[in-house]
């Protein structure tokens, strides 16, 4: 099993990853200026769920955004001269897919999109909840580092090196993630979209080499027979096979026994905000086009990334310079 773009593999749970790019250059209206900005599209998925149709065909995604932004559609049309009768095609095809869909008569996107603008609102409203975990993170980390203890790195190499993939990746994200998603959201399926279940979204990025929002994630390469994953928030095209960051199968079960201890903890401060939750889907108008489950899944990797930078400044964890940290499962 794997993730696309949020990254997955069998072991690993979930992560970010990123595919396409896409920049429009127009005159200077509204719909212009939007299109000039860099997106790039992400995926979350198992196995062979995955959209069957080409989106960004006559600028679906694009004409998406722009719904997104509450753009009028004579904009879209002016800027790429098709006609009402194509621009209808398009509101079909992409209803039909389950990409889009009508509220009081306009058409709104299904799939989760987001400008640097409001990525930077979901962040902010990720604050509070990023603070509560990270206070109970700290209690729980004497428990955290007495199993990593008990591990076969722990003979050669400290915690604070293996800080940043444990506090981050193992509590909070790829050893966690499928948790989240099963006994907070209390789904096992993902949004059904044309016979296929996935979740799908178009972010606006707009830092060179580094994934959209600085979101952390997994990158994953195979050499000589062994997955390589690299987590972090920047991209490389080079992997490098470690002969340091080894995770056994025996450190990996302990791995997975620190994720098992702290999902409780985790579930109840998702429980018990849940309302809050809701209000920011109300208020940040997301109600309008995405269902809850589709919102959470992305507002979490927010909501994570921000617990890990707000960890690195207490010093609770290291993130290294590079932004990433290789590893190897060994299976």
């Amino acid at each position: 099993m794997k993730y696309l773009m949020i990254f997955f593999s069998s072991i690993l749970i979930l992560s970010c990853q990123t595919k396409k790019t896409k920049q429009i250059s127009a005159e200077n209206n509204q719909v212009d200026l939007l299109f000039k900005k860099k997106f790039e599209h992400s995926l979350i998925s198992r196995g062979n769920n995955y959209p069957d149709f080409r989106y960004t065909k006559d600028s679906m995604d694009l004409f998406l955004i722009s719904l997104h932004e509450n753009n009028p559609i004579a904009d879209f049309k002016k800027m790429t001269n098709f006609s009402i009768g194509k621009i209808k095609k398009i509101e079909k095809l992409l209803e039909i897919k389950n990409w889009l869909h009508y509220v009081n008569g306009k058409p709104k996107p299904t799939i989760f999109i987001a400008t640097q603008k409001d990525g930077e609102k979901l962040f902010q409203s990720s604050i509070p909840i990023a603070n509560e975990i990270i206070e109970k993170i700290q209690d729980e980390l004497p428990e955290i580092k007495q199993k990593f203890s008990q591990t076969e790195i722990s003979k050669t190499q400290d915690f604070e090196k293996w800080s940043f993939l444990i506090l981050s990746n193992v509590l909070l994200d790829s050893w966690q993630i499928d948790n989240v998603e099963k006994e907070f959201l209390n789904r096992e399926k993902r949004p059904e979209r044309h016979g296929k279940n996935y979740y799908y979204s178009i972010m606006e990025n707009t830092e060179k080499n580094r994934e959209t929002f600085g979101i952390y994630g997994n990158q994953y390469d195979e050499k000589d027979g062994k997955e390589i994953s690299i987590y972090g928030n920047n991209r490389t095209e080079k992997f490098v096979t470690t002969n340091e960051n080894i995770i056994s199968k025996s450190d990996n079960k302990i791995f997975k026994t620190i994720a098992e201890n702290f999902k409780p903890k985790l579930i109840e401060i998702l429980n018990s905000n849940s309302e809050y939750i809701n209000r920011i889907y109300r208020e940040t108008g997301y109600q309008d086009e995405i269902t809850f489950d589709e919102f959470f899944i992305w507002w979490y990797h927010f909501m994570y990334t921000k617990a890990t930078d707000i960890m690195n400044e207490k010093g609770l964890l290291k993130i290294p310079k590079n932004g990433n940290f290789e590893y190897v499962i060994n299976e």
